[in-house]
């Protein structure tokens, strides 16, 4: 028998970073999420003797005589958490494959996460909620893993849909959005999510982002209300059907998070801006951290098409999607 698990990625529509302590601790974060159909998944497969972890996509694989003996230094450092902590007794085979590239900044490391608790713990017929499910998997990541991350992606990943998120450490309160059925539709149409390569964001650029607000440093402060600002706007702006207004916070978020850090926006990312502003684009954002990975582009009604031609054609990979409604989800399947 094995067991499988999926659950979406997502795209950060404002309010990423304040979800992150410690602002999420001292202030409070907001964000504002939607869960998209491309997913994370994980699945277990009980045989012989041994530990085997394989990672399809990154093409890496580990292996131990038995769960308790995987470090966690090394390669694939979550898998190895995630078959320490909720591993099945007796030999197995953990494998994960990401439908979107690693460092894309959809939230991918938090959807794997909860992918992997949701397979692990199904394994065991354990019965868990999904919000539970997202706790989990965010201590897994940070607790175990030794992972930095807020926890929107967990939370929006185990939930699905398009989501109000209000972080203060250690609570989370998750409201799930009533957006207009024609607002939704549309914005799977105008909405153009493109890769632009693995992103560069590392742990020295977290460190002194926090660093500096620790000390007080205005313009970090600053640019963290104002990307907190964003969320709710975007609240309203989803809530009312606005897909236009959708658009000037999406572009605004963006002018706050550039101002976090040096090499936020690189020049990869400003050419297929221009491009993209050329072809059609209303308003862009870089999805997750930013410095790298996916750009979300609002392209003006009818310019979709043209907006992802020339996306392709100055080097970025655009993905298709469509939103996911249902979060994470497990199952079952017989070997043959």
């Amino acid at each position: 028998m094995i067991v499988r698990a999926r659950a979406p990625l997502r795209i950060d529509l404002a309010g990423g970073w304040t979800d992150v302590p410690p602002y999420s601790a001292r202030v409070g974060g907001a964000v504002v999420n939607a869960a998209i159909t491309l997913y994370a998944h994980a699945w277990l497969r009980r045989e012989g003797e041994g530990v085997r972890l394989h990672a399809l996509d990154l093409g890496a694989r580990v292996t131990a005589r038995r769960a308790a003996e995987l470090g966690p230094d090394g390669e694939l450092a979550l898998l190895k958490a995630a078959a320490r902590r909720y591993g099945p007794d007796g030999g197995f085979e953990l494998t994960t494959r990401s439908d979107a590239p690693a460092g894309s900044g959809l939230g991918g490391s938090g959807a794997m996460g909860v992918a992997l608790v949701a397979a692990l713990t199904a394994a065991r017929d354990e019965r868990r909620l999904p919000a539970e499910i997202a706790g989990r998997a965010h201590e897994l990541e940070v607790g175990e893993a030794g992972l930095e991350g807020g926890k929107q992606d967990q939370y929006i990943a185990a939930l699905g849909g398009v989501q109000f998120m209000e972080f203060a450490d250690p609570a989370v309160a998750v409201t799930r959005l009533d957006v207009p059925p024609s607002c939704v539709r549309e914005l799977e149409h105008q909405l153009v999510l493109c890769y632009s390569g693995a992103s560069r964001v590392s742990g020295e650029t977290h460190r002194r982002v926090w660093e500096r607000y620790r000390e007080g440093d205005v313009t970090v402060t600053g640019a963290l209300d104002g990307i907190k600002a964003c969320a709710l706007a975007m609240r309203e702006a989803l809530a009312s059907g606005d897909v236009g207004r959708v658009g000037e916070i999406l572009a605004e978020n963006w002018r706050h998070q550039q101002a976090l850090a040096a090499g936020m926006r690189t020049e990869t990312m400003r050419a297929l801006e221009r491009v993209a502003a050329g072809a059609g684009a209303e308003a862009a954002k870089a999805c997750g951290a930013g410095a790298g990975g996916c750009l979300v582009f609002l392209a003006k009604p009818g310019r979709e098409f043209a907006v992802a031609e020339a996306l392709r054609a100055a080097g970025g990979a655009v993905l298709g999607f469509t939103f996911d409604t249902t979060g994470v989800v497990t199952w079952t399947t017989a070997e043959r």
